[in-house]
């Protein structure tokens, strides 16, 4: 009885291991590497604002302005997401997030939501 609860244990362990989240803060931006799509943030602007792109590639965004920004995603399969708010980033610094899920994640710079929106369209 006990090697049964455990198998169980083990397959419910392993399945819940290897899903992936829907997206994943890369934790050196600047050193991203592989399959990569650069966002300058300049002018109060994302540049390109609309982008779409492979599961499993990273999106780095690097803020060009002398005003802080940051990236906050506002939907998509990443809703709910207790990370879906980053960093303000001063200039010349970089934030990267890794797209694992299929979907449109719309986002937005939380200080200037009004002007600055952006999305992500990962197929």
């Amino acid at each position: 009885m006990r090697s049964i609860v455990l198998v169980a244990c083990l397959t419910v362990f392993s399945s819940a291991v290897a899903q992936a989240a829907p997206v994943e803060i890369v934790e050196n931006p600047s050193a991203a590497s592989g399959e990569v799509t650069n966002i300058s943030i300049k002018d109060m602007a994302y540049g390109p604002a609309t982008i779409k792109v492979k599961a499993g590639s990273i999106v780095r965004w690097k803020n060009e302005d002398e005003v802080a920004h940051n990236v906050q995603l506002r939907g998509g399969p990443a809703k709910g997401w207790d990370k879906a708010q980053g960093p303000m980033l001063n200039k010349d610094e970089s934030y990267a997030l890794k797209f694992n899920e299929p979907g449109s994640y719309k986002y937005i710079c939380t200080p200037h939501s009004i002007a600055m929106k952006g999305e992500v369209t990962v197929e």
